[in-house]
C-alpha cells in the first residue's frame, strides 16, 4: 500500500474515534442534564412533530381530492 493512503487512512482512522469519543462524552453530559429545560424542548419538539403531522394530512388530503376530482363519472355499457 502506498504510505501516502496509509497515512491518510490512520489519520482518518484516529479523527473517526475521536469524534466518537466526543459524541459519547456529549451524550452522557447530555443525559445527565435534568429539570425544566428538558421538559420544555420536548413540549416544543411535540408541538413541532403535531404541525408536521396536521401539515401532511392537509397535503395528502388534497393530492386525494384533486385526483378523485380527476377520475370520470362511469358511463354504463350501452
Amino acid at each position: 500500500m502506498d504510505t501516502t493512503l496509509l497515512t491518510l487512512r490512520i489519520w482518518l482512522h484516529v479523527t473517526a474515534c475521536d469524534v466518537r469519543d466526543r459524541l459519547a462524552d456529549a451524550w452522557e453530559r447530555r443525559a445527565e442534564e435534568d429539570g425544566v429545560d428538558e421538559a420544555v424542548t420536548k413540549m416544543i419538539w411535540l408541538a413541532v412533530g403535531i404541525g408536521v403531522a396536521i401539515a401532511a394530512t392537509a397535503f395528502f388530503l388534497g393530492v386525494f381530492e384533486t385526483a378523485k376530482s380527476n377520475v370520470p363519472d362511469p358511463v354504463p355499457a350501452g
